[in-house]
């Protein structure tokens, strides 16, 4: 995983998933979000780090697509986001939030032990808290 910072959009796997949703027409990209949602949470054990990158990255796309104001400044946020935000659904918010839990809470896959490699946990967390908050997260 090549990454450039602790953000949810600032590793390669990442950023080509976000170039890969941008050059889908709008109403195609909700289903390739849920594809990387449940690419995660459908996984029984082991989860390898880029397709855990990638739904992390659709989770925060979606929580800055609900809050933009909120998500603005964020490392690595692609500008055409907030000029199409994604199309929202109670299943896609309740999917992101659940990405964005197992990625902290679950400390195993290959994406988590990456960061604790690299001693970066704590600041993968906060990201990630700080994507949970763009999605309501209320932590429970």
């Amino acid at each position: 995983m090549g990454a450039l910072g602790t953000g949810p959009f600032e590793n390669d796997d990442a950023m080509d998933f976000l170039d890969d949703l941008q050059d889908l027409p709008a109403g195609e990209r909700g289903h390739r979000v849920l594809q990387a949602l449940d690419g995660v949470l459908l996984a029984q054990g082991f989860v390898d780090a880029p397709r855990m990158c990638e739904a992390v990255a659709a989770a925060a796309a979606v929580g800055a697509s609900l809050q933009p104001q909120s998500a603005a400044g964020e490392s690595g946020l692609p500008g055409w986001l907030a000029r199409e935000p994604l199309f929202l659904t109670e299943e896609v918010l309740e999917k992101s939030r659940q990405v964005l839990r197992r990625a902290v809470r679950s400390r195993e896959g290959e994406w988590w032990e990456l960061w604790e490699e690299a001693g970066l946990v704590q600041d993968v967390d906060t990201a990630c808290q700080r994507a949970l908050s763009w999605l309501g997260d209320r932590d429970d």
